[in-house]
């Protein structure tokens, strides 16, 4: 792991130079602190469909996690925030092995998240071949995080399993900010925030040092990230840049058989223990865009990106090595036209993404290093996506949207070594056509009722159109469904929120991944699944006084997935519950806010147990995790200081935080199932800022 004192230096360096213009210095602004999100919600904006919109008339099932609640939650790892999102489940292996899961779609994924697209200030998150990594990201530079959940926005891919917006934030006003946290585990983190506004500009440069050994065996982590993003307006453009770096080094303690879980789940799985199994990359992200307002109403958005990674990977059974380069651009056109009863607003656009993949294994030696190669690959992966959207505002009371999504994915693969047979060849997809109908009625000015009908598709990976005894299946076909749903966002009264859709989404061409060794699986399209749903989310603000406020909340999800018509090979497991995600979830807070200066936050999640095969053999147990969260705000004029407290699994309960879908059993061995979760363990952080 490189040394970030350079980095560190170069922040400084830019801070003591930067010169802007004279600004009036504020103190703090403690309104900002997390009241604002926990405790106002009709107030809060979506972009989800590239326009602005308050949450109420949005007619899609979405959900918004803004600054201060990812603030609040800083101390944890990412998936402690999106699992408290009714909908979402994001299991979590360790602080770089994860799998999200929206409303049950990439519960089949082996060891990463897919089937789901994620974006950072407007830049892809989501490989070429659907593959999702947000678990590194710092989330110190994150101003809001919202959650689509199903197919509902061709703007971004049409997603099966949906959408995630990861916003940057951008400064109002000149800070520098550091702070340091501990935790159980040896695990330290510090960051450093700097913040600086001009007339017509904002930037924000940050910098982020993570370690931590683990709770279990083989488990070390080291974490560095830089961020910058810039904003300028000039005359009537608006100009976005965003790069981000990040250098990582995980040991990889892997999964373990239920003998080990239950008795000893603190060790590593014993194969990967002993060669000190690790991934470590270096990856940079970039992009840029132009925001343009022109004559009549018309307005434009052009984004380029890039990413290019490199990884090395020391398993038990190869070393493989990684070089993935991928870059693509953005353009959106949009017509706003008003009349006298309300406006339309017509937007054209599509997202062009070229990647190039190569990957090379070769034998283990005895020192961890490269040995005789094995594997040598060359892959490229491309996509087109056409979208265009159409809506109407019908005199504040009605919103129609209208839209389609159509892609065409492509692979290029060539086998660089050929040693078992030539495999080379390309394969290219059918179109996917993908069209959205919503509405949003507004029953009163603070209950609103939205119904959407949606289409989706999930391409395969080009791992899973190999076969492994050579040749290619040219038949494989993406995953697609049609997503149903109605909902109601609203007040009740003054002091209680809801927030309730029932869906259901019906999936074809399902895609197995059948493992067929140690490191090769085998795709096909084995049938039908069902996703019939129930979301809510409930938030009463009880009665308060001058000095305090408190509210509590409950949000869940009651989804009794399962196979319509499911054959793999011999076995049929049709009617079968879908494995990998729970039937229900459930989420109980309570948050309290005094003086705006403390706040204190209790959180019990419960989930219910998951099939782990796909005839519903094997089953984990429900369990229940109690979480506490104090917060204490203190300023000395410009200088403020926030220290964070969290204790988590208060109970001590013993869960299984991750899992492994159809473990199979190689060389006797038991299979191994299960991720131990973390027991009991605290985090503690201090943040001093200076605003100038």
């Amino acid at each position: 792991m490189k040394n970030c004192s350079l980095a560190l230096v170069t922040l400084l360096f830019i801070f003591q130079s930067y010169r802007v213009p004279a600004q009036d210095s504020a103190p703090f602004d403690e309104e900002s602190s997390i009241q604002d999100s926990v405790f106002a919600i009709d107030a809060v904006t979506v972009h989800a469909f590239h326009y602005e919109s308050r949450l109420l008339e949005t007619p899609a099932a979405i959900s918004i996690l803004a600054a201060d609640q990812l603030e609040q939650n800083s101390l944890q790892p990412i998936d402690f925030v999106l699992n408290q999102v009714p909908g979402v489940y994001m299991q979590s292996a360790s602080l770089t092995t994860n799998r999200l899961t929206i409303r049950g779609v990439g519960s089949r994924t082996p060891y990463a998240s897919n089937k789901i697209r994620a974006y950072y200030a407007g830049i892809p998150l989501t490989n070429g071949v659907g593959e999702t990594t947000i678990e590194d990201l710092n989330q110190s530079v994150l101003s809001s995080f919202e959650v689509i959940k199903g197919p509902a926005s061709g703007f971004y891919g049409a997603g099966l399993g949906g959408t995630l917006l990861l916003d940057a934030v951008h400064p109002n006003q000149n800070q520098f900010s550091v702070d340091y946290g501990f935790g159980s585990y040896q695990t330290h983190e510090f960051n450093g925030n700097l913040y600086l506004t001009g007339d017509n500009s904002n930037n924000h440069l940050a910098i982020e040092r993570l370690s931590s050994d683990g709770y279990r065996e083989n488990n070390e982590t080291e974490r560095v990230n830089l961020n910058y993003v810039g904003q300028f307006d000039i005359a009537n453009h608006q100009l976005n840049l965003i790069v981000n770096h990040t250098d990582l080094k995980a040991y990889i303690p892997s999964s373990v058989d239920f003998e080990s879980f239950t008795n000893s789940p603190e060790l590593a799985a014993a194969n990967w223990a002993a060669i000190r199994g690790y991934e470590d990359y270096q990856k940079n992200l970039l992009g840029a865009s132009v925001i343009s307002d022109w004559d009549r109403n018309w307005k434009s958005t052009i984004s380029f990106f890039g990413q290019n990674r490199a990884s090395d990977e020391l398993r038990p059974f190869n070393f493989l090595t990684e070089e993935s380069h991928y870059f693509g651009g953005r353009f959106i056109l949009e017509k706003t036209v008003l009349t006298e009863n309300g406006s339309w607003k017509f937007m054209l656009g599509n997202e062009s993404f070229f990647e190039r993949y190569d990957w090379a294994t070769f034998e283990n030696t005895d020192d961890g290093s490269a040995g005789e190669i094995l594997s040598d690959n060359k892959e490229k992966r491309n996509y087109v996506n056409g979208f265009g959207q159409l809506d109407y505002y019908l005199a504040n009371r009605v919103r129609i949207s209208a839209g389609a999504n159509i892609n065409k994915t492509y692979y290029d693969y060539t086998d660089l070594l050929g040693a078992d047979g030539d495999r080379s060849g390309d394969h290219s997809f059918k179109t996917v056509i993908s069209p959205r109908l919503a509405i949003n009625y507004s029953l009163t000015d603070k209950n609103k009722l939205y119904a959407q009908v949606s289409h989706g598709f999930s391409p395969p990976s080009l791992e899973e159109t190999l076969l492994p005894e050579g040749g290619r299946n040219t038949d494989i076909q993406p995953e697609t469904g049609w997503n149903y749903e109605l909902g109601s966002r609203g007040y009740l009264f003054d002091e209680l929120y809801y927030d309730i859709s029932a869906f259901y989404m019906s999936i074809e061409n399902l895609l197995v991944a059948r493992r067929v060794d140690e490191d090769a699986y085998q795709g096909t399209n084995a049938g039908k699944t069902a996703h019939p749903g129930l979301e809510y989310y409930l938030q009463y603000t009880l009665p308060g006084g001058e000095n305090y406020k408190h509210q509590l909340s409950a949000n869940g999800s009651f989804s009794p997935f399962y196979f319509v018509d499911f054959v793999d090979g011999e076995n049929d497991y049709s009617d079968k519950e879908l494995t990998g995600t729970p039937r229900y979830q459930t989420n109980l807070s309570y948050a309290l806010s005094i003086k705006q200066r403390f706040n204190l936050q209790l959180n019990y999640q419960q989930v219910g147990k998951i099939p782990l095969r796909d005839d519903n053999s094997i089953y984990t147990d429900a369990y229940g995790l109690l979480n506490a969260n104090v917060q204490y705000l203190k300023n000395w004029g410009n200088l403020n200081m926030k220290a964070l407290l969290a204790l988590n699994n208060l109970t001590g309960e013993h869960y299984s935080s991750m899992v492994l879908i159809n473990a199979s059993s190689f060389g006797g061995s038991a299979p191994r199932y299960y991720y131990p979760g973390l027991p009991r363990n605290f985090a503690f952080r201090l943040k001093f800022s200076y605003l100038f």
